[in-house]
């Protein structure tokens, strides 16, 4: 890992983190209901589509951010009770598993051109595997029949749709910002070269 790759992981660590403190927490400061924060989660869709495109299939640079995301998660009010501490577990789970799994699949989608599609089914997996994630290990700390009735079921009926649908979108205008970034790139460094070209001549 190179002092760029580092930067970038803190980067879209803080930017998660900013997205969290200024926008996710509206709809529960709002309703009071846990879970309902999900609506916004397209955003996120976009921040961790980018981010894991932007690291190319590098292992280990996701899973980073992603413990970075949950250390600065640890200054909001209220994120030392029991069961928020507990769902940071299931998501740092998750992220491993993202980490490992889909950069294992990267060159495979990049070589047939369906980078798109790599994108999409990462987001579309983490956000359906999340609440599951968290609901089996909240079954560890509390009886499961409470937590099935008080908040999974009602909740996630409504919102794991929502999600999905968020994560398929937000997968999409992840890689779209990215192909931008990376053409940009690419023209900047044909420019470059031109310049220096002409700069020998």
């Amino acid at each position: 890992m190179d002092s760029k790759d580092l930067a970038a992981t803190i980067m879209f660590a803080v930017l998660g983190f900013a997205f969290l403190i200024l926008i996710a927490q509206i709809p529960y400061l709002i309703t009071g209901v846990p879970g309902v924060g999900y609506v916004f989660n397209i955003f996120y869709n976009i921040i961790y589509s980018f981010s894991l495109l932007y690291y190319k299939g590098k292992r280990w640079l996701f899973l980073l951010q992603g413990i970075i995301f949950q250390l600065l998660t640890l200054v909001v009010p209220g994120s030392y009770a029991p069961t928020i501490l507990v769902a940071k577990i299931p998501f740092l789970i998750n992220v491993f598993i993202l980490d490992v799994v889909f950069n294992s699949l990267y060159s495979f989608f990049r070589k047939n051109n369906n980078l798109v599609w790599w994108s999409i089914l990462g987001q579309v997996y983490f956000w359906t595997a999340q609440p599951f994630l968290i609901l089996l290990f909240f079954s560890l700390f509390v009886f499961i029949e409470g937590i099935s009735t008080a908040w999974f079921i009602p909740i996630m009926s409504i919102m794991l749709p929502i999600m999905i649908i968020e994560a398929i979108i937000g997968g999409y205008i992840g890689f779209r910002i990215y192909h931008r970034y990376e053409k940009a790139q690419r023209e900047k460094g044909k420019l470059a070269n031109k310049t220096s070209a002409q700069v020998n001549d």
